[in-house]
This record gives C-alpha cells, structure tokens and sequence, in this order.
C-alpha cells in the first residue's frame, strides 16, 4: 500500500508540473507584464453658485471643482497626444461638467442627436448611480450634437463586459449644454486650439435625488482625439487597460 501511495503521490507532481507549464505566463527576460492600476477617484464638490451655461468656464464654481487630468489611450494607458481636463461639481439640483479639449485639428461633422458620433470628435460620460449593469451614456461633440442613452451591461465573472445594448429611446430632457470653439471645424488648412463643454445634468435626468454627503457613483470620462493624419485616439481618465469604452468594472469612484 505504501508504494502505491508514493507512486500516486509522484504523479500527482508531475500532473501539476505540466499543469504549470501551460498556464504560467511567457516572460521574455529582461521585460515586465504592466499592471493594470485600480481605478481612480476623485471627491466630487458641492458648490453654490451660479453659472451660465454658454461653454466659457469662468465662473467662481468651475474655479473650484474637481478637475481630472491627464487622459490617457483607455487600454494602453499611454499619454495622450492633446491634453484634456474636466471640471466637475454638484449643486442641489444637478451635476456640473465642464471640458477642456485641446485640439489642434478639429473634426466633427455630425450635428443631429444619437448619431454615431464616436466616429468622430467627441467626448463621452459614462455614470452610474448605482450598479454597474445599467448606467447612463452622454455624449457631445464640437457642432453641438449629443447622443444620450441608458446601457445595460452583461459583465462575466472576470469583471469584462460580455455584452451590452442601449436603450436609445431615453432622453435627458432636461440637460442643457453648450460648446465653444476656438478655432475651425473640419478645416485642416489652419491651426486650431480647443474645444469646450459645459453641461448641466439635472439629477432628474438621472432618475435619482441630490446624492448624500459620502455617497459614491461609479463613473468615467471619454474621448475620441482625431487628426487629418495621425491615428485616433480613444482616451479615458481612468484607465481601462484592454479595448472597449463598456467596462463599467473600471469605472472611476465618484465621491460626492
């Protein structure tokens, strides 16, 4: 029995070697495997005072939100040809967004609503107030067209969407926004400097009530960088670290 039970132990050993052999990861020498960071952060003020909305942050309030920066490709986490910020705050009724795109070629060509404008310039919020299975999807680009809808997300055990479908038919009825540019749409021939957005998203509109102090929203901040000839770039605020905008896992946290 004994010498059973030592040759069943030794190949119990040499099943895990093999084991081993395919599933431990191929490292050249020399060389590291990036880490992909845990989503960031960020405290998300309540401030009152009030603002027009008319694209120019340059009120008191933006002077004291949040601002995040830098953006980065979402799923190498390289930095980013243009630099881009977002301002953020929160009042009783709604939440404040404001960006700046620095943009020395902008392209946009889309102006009506809930058009394909990720083929495009554009910027993108992604937020939940609650799980990471439906969240909400706003979008606006340089002529002024916006894009909202309601995603649902099927997300796999390894925290990676599966599938996802939005609901087109939902409409953030009361958000108002605007958009300034400095300089030239779809005109390469000249230099151009930015693209602002400022945005206000009533809670309404989010189907919740002002959040709680302490509460935390899952979130993140998007955009599509194209040039006439260079290749576009997708960036996020907080990393994603593998291809695709729908990773509600990554989301940032949203402290309010």
């Amino acid at each position: 029995m004994k010498t059973i039970l030592l040759l069943m132990a030794g190949l119990i050993v040499v099943a895990m070697s093999q084991v081993a052999l395919y599933t431990a990861p191929m490292q050249v020498p020399g060389t590291t495997t990036p880490s992909i960071p845990d989503p960031k952060s960020t405290n998300v003020p309540r401030i009152d005072g009030a603002v027009t909305i008319d694209g120019v942050l340059d009120e008191q309030p933006w002077q004291k939100a949040a601002r995040l920066t830098p953006f980065v490709r979402h799923d190498t986490m390289d930095s980013a040809r243009v630099s881009t910020e977002v301002r953020v705050w929160y009042d009783q009724a709604a939440l404040y967004l404001g960006w700046i795109c620095e943009d020395g070629d902008i392209q946009a060509t889309l102006t009506g609503r809930d058009q394909r404008f990720w083929e495009e310039e554009v910027v993108e919020f992604f937020v939940t107030p609650a799980g990471l299975d439906r969240y909400f999807e706003l979008q606006w680009n340089p002529l002024g067209g916006r894009f909202d809808a309601i995603i649902q997300n099927e997300i796999g055990a390894d925290g990676r969407s599966v599938r996802f479908k939005g609901d087109w038919s939902y409409t953030a009825a009361a958000m108002t926004f605007a958009v300034k540019v400095d300089g030239s749409v779809q005109n390469s021939s000249d230099r151009d400097q930015r693209w602002t957005v400022e945005v206000r998203i009533p809670f309404s509109d989010l189907k919740v009530g002002t959040p709680r102090s302490g509460e935390v929203w899952r979130g993140n901040f998007y955009r599509f960088n194209r040039d006439r000839d260079a290749e576009p770039e997708q960036l996020s605020w907080s990393p994603i670290g593998f291809p695709g905008f729908h990773q509600p896992a990554r989301f940032a946290y949203l402290r309010f």
